[in-house]
């Protein structure tokens, strides 16, 4: 990657720093790459992405770079031999640790004591519903039995029908 288009990324970067780069800004980096070197004037957004990515890496070895202490002096908090001793834990009572409430003002206590209220109204009205009725064979037995039957009249009174029928066209013969 050039030198150019690198420096036109980091200062993009800069320009955004903790923004998502999305496909807008893509499209930005592209033109601006392309007024600055004149190539690049359709590089996809894959190429683009590696440009950043490979950019990010950069600036990141620069400030590491920059904060990082001389080769010949030594760290102070690094004991020369042995392990470091953690600290000596502080037990502190149960009642110490967990912090007292906020106070809740009469508005908020007033709208929750209406949900309350709207909860206790909804499980009374739930508890006298009508009971369930259930059905046992029996009794559905009994239903299919008189169903049956009235097939059956049916049955006998469609074919008395019909007797009558042909004796009426029998009778308007003669």
């Amino acid at each position: 990657m050039d030198e150019k288009i690198q420096k036109i990324i980091s200062a993009k970067l800069k320009l955004w720093h903790g923004q998502p780069i999305d496909v807008p800004k893509l499209e930005k980096i592209r033109d601006e790459v392309y007024k600055k070197t004149r190539t690049n004037k359709f590089a996809p957004f894959s190429n683009i992405k590696k440009w950043i990515k490979m950019t990010r890496q950069a600036m990141a070895k620069e400030e590491k770079a920059k904060g990082k202490p001389a080769k010949h002096a030594k760290a102070a908090h690094i004991p020369k031999k042995g392990k470091a001793k953690p600290a000596p834990h502080r037990h502190e009572p149960a009642h110490e640790r967990i912090p007292e409430p906020a106070p809740v003002s009469a508005r908020v206590e007033a709208s929750v004591n209406e949900l309350k209220d709207e909860v206790q109204r909804i499980e009374v009205a739930a508890s006298a519903r009508p009971a369930q009725i259930v059905f046992d064979k029996v009794y559905l037995q009994r239903f299919s039995y008189e169903i049956a039957s009235m097939r059956q009249a049916m049955e006998r009174i469609s074919r008395q029908l019909d007797k009558l029928e042909k004796e009426l066209l029998s009778h308007r013969d003669d």
